[in-house]
This record gives structure tokens, sequence and C-alpha cells, in this order.
């Protein structure tokens, strides 16, 4: 019988009894149980949940698995509890991400969680680490939605050079990732959107400036 010959069982992992990369049952029934409590809105249950999945999740290797249900405990407190949720969000970033993927949602769930809080700075430092996570797995989506979010928070604190600014440079990077059709059609609206917000003649003042120091970049 050869290695390849799909009769013959994958490997047992002695510790759980599973093949290895397959979560466990209990771990399973938690991440199904804190589910189930976000459904009821029930935010503590479902938390207790996530974690105690995370820890099962953890043992058994699987630790991208492990990270996305502590992100999920931290995302589930956002609404009620903030605080907390930014201190899981913290003590998951000292781990590194499984994958730009997981940067993404990190980032992402980051995001909310400062926004949450009323912390703009925090709130571009995390969108800006899920745009990386975006481009490092060429998601165009994910990189419109965080540099999109960011030309908001910057609008909202009066910085309408800085909001430009974010949108031009996804259609420059998004014109790489998905071609030059496609990253208008997709980045243009936003544009527009921004140029009904300010007016044409602030639109156009903004735009000259932000191309002012463009060109005084080194």
């Amino acid at each position: 019988m050869s290695a390849s010959d799909d009769t013959v069982p994958p490997p047992i992992d002695h510790t759980t009894g599973l093949p290895p990369g397959v979560p466990n049952d209990v771990a399973r029934t938690l991440l199904a149980q804190a589910e189930e409590a976000l459904r009821a809105k029930d935010a503590e249950a479902a938390v207790q949940a996530y974690l105690r999945a995370a820890g099962l999740l953890s043992a058994q290797g699987l630790l991208a698995d492990a990270q996305a249900a502590r992100l999920a405990a931290a995302a589930a407190l956002i609404k009620h509890d903030p605080d907390r949720a930014d201190e899981l969000w913290r003590g998951l970033c000292k781990l590194v991400p499984a994958s730009g993927a997981a940067a993404v949602q990190r980032g992402m769930v980051g995001a909310r969680i400062a926004l949450a809080l009323g912390h703009a700075d925090d709130v571009l430092q995390r969108l800006d680490e899920a745009r990386a996570g975006a481009l490092d797995v060429r998601d165009p989506i994910a990189y419109l939605d965080s540099s999109s979010q960011a030309a908001a928070v910057h609008m909202q604190r009066g910085e309408p050079v800085q909001a430009y600014g974010r949108l031009a440079s996804a259609w420059v990077t998004l014109a790489d990732l998905i071609g030059r059709e496609a990253a208008a059609r997709w980045v243009r609206p936003l544009m527009l959107e921004l140029r009904a917000g300010l007016g044409e003649d602030a639109f156009d003042l903004v735009r000259a400036n932000y191309e002012a120091e463009r060109r005084d970049e080194p």
C-alpha cells in the first residue's frame, strides 16, 4: 500500500484522538455556544465560550483558530465593555498574526474598539495595520475598506487633505491589484462623495494642497 493511498488513515494526535488540524468536539461546541449567546445578546457568555474555545484550540496547536476565537471575544465586547475589549485585543497583539488575512481582521476589529473608545489616533493606526495585511494577501476589498474608513476618520477630525490622500493612494494601489478601470470604478464614487461633502471649490483646493505636498516630498 502506497503512502498516497487514500485508504490510509491520517495520523492521530494521541492527546486528542483526532487527526492534526481538526478542532475537538468541545472546542466546536463552545464556538457554537458563543454564536448562540451573541444571537441572544449575552455578550459575557459569548466571551467566556470564545476564550475557553481559544484555550482548547491553542492546546491542539491550532493557533490561527485560537487567535480567531480570541479576536471574536474582543469583538463581542465592543458595544458592552470597550475597555475590556481593548485589553483583550492588546493581549492578542502580543502574538504574531497567523496570516495576512488574520492581520486584516485584527486591525479592523481593533479599529472598531478604538472608535468606541473615541481614540482616533489608534483607529488610524489599526486601520493601517489592516491595510498592510490586505496588501500582503492582495485583498482589494479589505484594502479599500480600511482606506475608506481611514478617510472618514480624517474627515471627522477636520483633515480633508489627509482624507483625500487616503483615497488617492488607494486608487493607485488598487490599480496595481485589480487594474486601472476596476480601481476607478471602486474609488471614483468615494471621491465624488468627498467632493459633494466639501463642495467643488473646497475639493479642488484640497486636491491642489495634496498634490503640492506630494511634490515637496523628498
